[in-house]
């Protein structure tokens, strides 16, 4: 028969592990939860999506993809991560950067509004995502390109 104080132990050790862990993420990680599901804009050339999933508590995994007919063109894949060197935003876009994942690191955040830089990148040298409400978002790409100041804006609503 289990003693009083094994059991008890046996009862606490479960809520203590959860209150660690969900601890452990950066509560303002936590903020950019609100991303998960799919996002869609209107363009020109018709509606370009972006759609996020929560992995883990450390990480969002997403892609940004345009429909031409029947076919999905996926223009970049997406990662945040919430890691011990900060929160990185790491965009993958076939034909750039030899296809290679360019990191981009929160150096800002307030009013929901998370800014990711990357510097040494040739454009865009800043991500921008301010969310506006749970169903709507903007992001910003912003920086210099060809010597001169450059951004554009992606203003989506939320489909689910």
């Amino acid at each position: 028969m289990l003693s009083f104080k094994t059991l008890l132990r046996c009862l606490l050790l479960p809520v203590l592990v959860f209150v660690i862990t969900s601890q452990s993420t950066d509560p303002v990680f936590r903020q950019l939860w609100v991303l998960e599901g799919l996002w869609r804009m209107e363009t020109r050339r018709g509606p370009l999506f972006e759609q996020w999933t929560k992995t883990n508590d450390s990480t969002l995994t997403g892609r940004s993809y345009r429909l031409n007919g029947s076919d999905t063109l996926i223009l970049e894949n997406l990662r945040l991560i919430d890691g011990p060197d900060g929160i990185l935003y790491i965009p993958t876009v076939a034909n750039q950067n030899n296809s290679e994942p360019v990191p981009f690191r929160l150096i800002g955040h307030r009013d929901n509004r998370f800014t990711f830089e990357n510097p040494q990148h040739d454009f865009p040298q800043r991500i921008i995502y301010t969310i506006v409400s749970t169903d709507s978002l903007v992001a910003r790409i912003e920086g210099i390109s060809k010597g001169k100041a450059a951004a554009s804006h992606f203003y989506y609503k939320r489909v689910r």
